[in-house]
């Protein structure tokens, strides 16, 4: 009920849900309008509200996803995440501790009070939140709804795997690495994009978008720039590899991150090598970089090795080569996505044996159709 409203600011009293709470031991019963709802186990006692009555009282929008039980609303700016069965909420990706962990009862999410309240009165600049045994008091500035439910339909977009980058290495006055047959890696960087694209656009409810399908070349700045651009869920690099040392072989995919191995830093420079076409001069990235770039990517971390471990096992599937891994390296194609990515390097274009792999129709497409199945797998864990 909106008690008054003064130019931008007004005062929301709700009566809401609450959970009384009485202890036996480390159980305790959950009642909701005097109705016992079940028991869960705890050890301290504490005022608990329904998440739910929240939003309903500031009209905001939140998604639910029922497989992970987790639920996701915005306050302010400030992107909130609540998860069945914790002991504390997300804000911004940031970790708050509560109280008690929360619970989840007839479809309904109930926090503990006090924690919540100090959590949002710190961190919410404009907004002022106060309960007791019945009600939410709440202090805020108009535009708190409005960009609720728009900040909230941009979340909800987020979570739509409804994008799909995909970066063929090289390209034009870039040939990247050249075989002792004379193989280019942009050639087959392409092809094996190309059969990519189609697998995917054919098989799965998805946009897929190349960041090139000729031979022309892109500044490194430019792949992410597309990708960014077109709202990407998920950017994928298409290489092949090259080392000196001619025997060494096998295939591997890279995150951004500090580079563990100086093997890890070879390819990294390899791959970084375009920046002087591109008339750049300067150094390669430091590990200090390195950190920064980890840290600012830090939100698509863990879904870039999810995917990048798909990807692993899905080429070990289906081509016998040394499987070289999962590893981190300074990729500066990798550093502007704002969105889980990968460099995946399909084999050495170096080695004879490889490379005559490399140069096989049918090869290649076993390695694009490695990746489209680790694509589909992907898919599926988000909506777990």
């Amino acid at each position: 009920m909106i008690l008054s409203k003064l130019k931008t600011r007004f005062i929301i009293i709700y009566l809401f849900t609450t959970l009384s709470i009485s202890a036996n031991n480390d159980t305790v019963k959950i009642f909701k309008n005097n109705n016992l709802l079940g028991e869960v186990d705890t050890i301290e006692n504490n005022n608990f509200f329904s998440i739910n009555d929240f939003l309903s009282s500031t009209d905001s929008k939140e998604y639910i996803n029922e497989k992970t039980e987790k639920i996701v609303f915005y306050i302010e700016d400030k992107k909130i995440k609540l998860t069945n069965g914790v002991t504390f909420i997300l804000i911004d990706d940031n970790i708050f501790q509560l109280s008690s962990k929360i619970i989840k009862k007839n479809d309904e999410y109930f926090v503990p009070s006090n924690s919540f309240e100090k959590i949002i009165n710190s961190i919410i600049q404009n907004i002022s939140v106060s309960f007791n045994s019945s009600e939410i008091i709440i202090t805020s500035n108009s535009s708190l709804i409005n960009n609720s439910i728009k900040n909230m339909d941009i979340e909800k977009d987020k979570w739509k795997f409804s994008t799909i980058i995909i970066d063929p290495g090289h390209g034009g006055k870039d040939p990247g690495a050249v075989g002792y047959k004379g193989t280019l890696e942009k050639d087959v960087a392409l092809d094996v994009a190309k059969r990519l694209e189609k697998k995917i656009s054919k098989n799965m409810k998805v946009k897929t978008i190349l960041t090139r399908d000729e031979d022309i070349f892109l500044k490194l700045g430019e792949r992410t720039k597309i990708a960014n651009e077109n709202n990407g869920n998920l950017f994928i690099s298409i290489h092949a590899n090259a080392a000196t040392d001619r025997r060494a072989s096998g295939f591997e995919t890279f995150l951004i991150g500090p580079n563990k191995n100086e093997a890890a830093v070879r390819v990294a420079a390899r791959e970084n090598a375009v920046l002087e076409l591109e008339g750049f001069s300067g150094k390669q990235l430091s590990n200090e970089d390195l950190i920064k770039a980890t840290i600012a990517q830090s939100a698509f971390a863990s879904k870039s090795e999810q995917f990048a471990s798909l990807v692993q096992n899905e080429i070990a599937k289906r081509v016998r080569g040394r499987n070289r891994g999962v590893k981190q390296a300074g990729f500066y194609v990798l550093m502007g996505a704002s969105m889980p990515n990968v460099l995946v390097e399909l084999g050495f274009i170096s080695n004879l044996a490889e490379e005559k792999k490399l140069r096989s129709s049918q090869y290649r497409d076993m390695l694009a159709t490695a990746i489209f199945r680790a694509v589909e797998q992907y898919e599926k864990t988000l909506s777990e």
